[in-house]
């Protein structure tokens, strides 16, 4: 009797030790749960942004001689109703065109002055660009991207999708002062040697230009 006792207490021992030794285990080391693999994310490698280099996308400023870069700027007619209702003076305005166009042909660049408003089919941009095989960059000025007139963002948005298709090669530029494109232009086009084009005698030559606007409609200049 006293065997058979010591024989069940010895077995539940043994028993609690196991059941004891198993939970540790368990615990120390919790079974591991399989989670399926993530699925790849698929990429696109059929369009051109995603199999050519970035370096594609990238105009790379080269040194031009004087008078070899014609560049097509466009902004608002300095007497166009939208200046006058931005609260800035016609007169003012038409001044500093007329000084930095000077100025940028000074400087060595061709450039033509493309002034009109966005209640003017955008085919005017087309025709004036019609006449000249080869434009190196075109421009947008400091009025026509600062605005609040929605109808002036839309003629904003459409010239410069029309500048990506017309000019793909060439830089679409954007002057950082109200007053001068030229920093613009020499960041993108800076002339061969430093060299300064008024002085010696080659400067650029002024592409006959257009404003569209209150004054003088479809002039000529």
């Amino acid at each position: 009797m006293c065997s058979l006792f010591s024989i069940l207490l010895l077995n539940g021992i043994l028993a609690f030790v196991l059941l004891t030794t198993v939970f540790a285990l368990n615990v120390e080391h919790p079974a591991t749960v399989a989670h399926a693999a993530p699925t790849a994310r698929s990429v696109d490698t059929t369009s051109v942004a995603n199999t050519t280099s970035i370096d594609e996308f990238t105009f790379h400023p080269q040194p031009v001689p004087c008078g070899e870069v014609n560049l097509l700027l466009v902004g608002i007619p300095p007497y166009h109703p939208l200046v006058k209702a931005g609260g800035f003076d016609p007169r003012m305005i038409e001044a500093i065109l007329t000084n930095d166009t000077d100025l940028l042909v000074a400087s060595g660049y061709n450039v033509r002055m493309l002034l009109f408003g966005p209640e003017q089919p955008l085919s005017v941009l087309q025709e004036q660009m019609a006449d000249v095989s080869c434009w190196h960059g075109t421009g947008v000025g400091f009025g026509e991207r600062g605005t609040t007139d929605e109808a002036l963002t839309v003629r904003f948005e459409e010239t410069i999708h029309f500048f990506r298709n017309r000019v793909p090669k060439g830089p679409i530029m954007f002057n950082s002062s109200p007053t001068t494109f030229l920093p613009t232009l020499q960041r993108h086009f800076p002339i061969r040697d430093g060299v300064d084009c008024k002085k010696v005698g080659t400067p650029g030559k002024l592409l006959v230009g257009f404003i569209g606007g209150e004054r003088g409609e479809n002039e000529f200049y």
